[in-house]
């Protein structure tokens, strides 16, 4: 049985990787200083980082829950 907890953690995990994935966008060719020192979740690839380690986090807890 998975604990309320980790559930709370994972549901809060999957609503932010969702958010950064429906924000981010594609960097400029070039690009400016204000956008090298954005969070790199605004970007395509910074948001797939997340979303997949989530995903992975996700992966881990149900299998250790089996």
């Amino acid at each position: 049985m998975i604990s309320r907890g980790e559930v709370e953690m994972l549901l809060l995990q999957f609503k932010r990787a969702e958010g950064f994935c429906d924000k981010a966008r594609s960097p400029s060719r070039k690009p400016t200083i204000e956008e090298l020192m954005m969070e790199p979740t605004c970007f395509y690839s910074g948001a797939s980082g997340y979303a997949r380690a989530t995903l992975r986090n996700a992966i881990q807890t149900l299998e250790s829950n089996l």
